[in-house]
């Protein structure tokens, strides 16, 4: 028969066994926190990164949508480079050269003389961009003056007026001479066009009108207080320092966006062909090289040169060349990345053309991560006028 004992002690976990269960459980609660934490910074960064770069993207896509259309209703030796002259109460453009795309350089101050625009400086370390473009119902060819007209004068006689409408903008111009951004007052069935700013000079017959549209691009870009923004000559003044900060004015376009580093692509070969050969933000005139220091201190278009010299120079410019670099949203405990970063690779080789020193750009805050997108945009209307043999 079974024993029945009575009194049988039961033993549980000694006070030892408890602590040290406790402790291991400790440090798994601590790796497993260790764990979540990384992930979710890694998270973090991942996630801002990629909305970095993604505005970055949506930014560089704008400003290659107008590039596109650079130059479009004045590409003409006549007007290419021109000293522009305007209706001042009307738009604030005096006296710069119309050009497809001006490049103004970083460093460069509001009265310097390669801030051909003279726009207010954005960031440091970053390029400005203007672009001038006619619209979509700009008259490529344009048309000529029958007769010629004195400096004043506010009526032309033109060869044709043909899809002119009230309102729409012309371009006055003649080889060697400033040229008129005025407007459509009126027309008739003999040719004539009143417009609403006489012509700064007296204009010869077969003198080149130009016709811009009802709604040109004159517009520059530049990065301030690390957002890209843009402002628009027709609709405000972007020579007035007061208002880089009036975002009604300097309407944002993305932010997170640190700087634009910009190129001309020259076609230096003796015989105009539309090859590029050199990157430069520097001038770069037929046989030359980009100079050691590319700083865009000499830029084409300088109104020191003659008209129809600016205007080689741009007949031999079909294409640019940028990178636009964006910050991510997310500070990072340490330091994430390099003190510079190269925007894109040296080609210093004059045997295998185009040359191209790319430009080092320096980082303010290595606590942030950033990307770099670049591109390389045709500017078409420069390409369909071909190579020019005067030039």
């Amino acid at each position: 028969m079974p024993v029945l004992r009575i009194g049988t002690r039961q033993h549980g976990f000694t006070i030892i066994e408890l602590l040290v269960a406790l402790v291991i459980g400790l440090i798994g609660s601590l790796a497993i926190m260790q764990i979540y934490v990384g992930s979710e910074a890694g998270k973090r960064a991942t996630g801002s990164l990629a909305e970095a770069q993604g505005g970055g993207m949506v930014a560089l896509y704008a400003i290659e949508r107008e590039l596109q259309q650079a130059g479009l209703g004045f590409m003409h030796l006549a007007a290419l480079g021109c000293r522009l002259q305007s209706d001042t109460s009307v738009i604030k453009l005096d006296n710069v050269p119309l050009q497809p795309v001006t490049i103004i350089p970083a460093g460069a101050t509001q009265t310097d003389s390669a801030n051909l625009w003279g726009i207010p400086p954005g960031d440091a370390n970053s390029d400005m961009i203007a672009i001038a473009a006619g619209d979509a119902s700009a008259m490529v060819e344009g048309t000529i003056t029958t007769i010629a007209a004195a400096s004043g004068a506010t009526t032309y006689r033109l060869s044709s007026v043909l899809g002119l409408a009230n309102g729409d903008w012309l371009l006055l111009s003649e080889a060697g001479k400033d040229c008129t951004l005025t407007r459509v007052e009126s027309t008739n069935i003999d040719g004539d066009v009143t417009v609403t700013y006489g012509g700064v000079s007296d204009y010869a017959a077969n003198s080149r009108v130009l016709h811009l549209g009802r709604a040109p691009t004159l517009v520059v870009y530049a990065v301030r207080n690390g957002t890209l923004t843009r402002c628009d000559f027709l609709a405000s003044d972007c020579t007035d320092a007061g208002q880089v900060n009036n975002t009604t004015v300097w309407v944002p376009v993305a932010n997170d966006v640190v700087a634009i580093a910009a190129q001309y692509g020259f076609d230096t070969s003796a015989t105009a062909d539309m090859t590029v050969e050199n990157y430069c933000k520097s001038r770069v005139p037929p046989g030359g090289q980009c100079p050691a220091t590319d700083d865009g201190m000499a830029a084409p278009g300088m109104l020191s040169a003659t008209q129809p010299a600016r205007a080689c120079d741009w007949a031999r410019v079909p294409i640019v060349q940028l990178a636009l670099v964006s910050r991510s949203g997310q500070y990072e405990k340490e330091e994430v990345s390099p003190a510079s970063i190269k925007l894109w690779p040296d080609n210093t080789n004059d045997a295998v053309p185009p040359t191209t020193r790319g430009p080092v750009w320096n980082v303010p805050d290595r606590h942030y991560r950033y990307r770099v997108a670049r591109t390389a945009v045709a500017l078409r209307n420069v390409i369909w006028m071909g190579a020019q043999s005067t030039c």
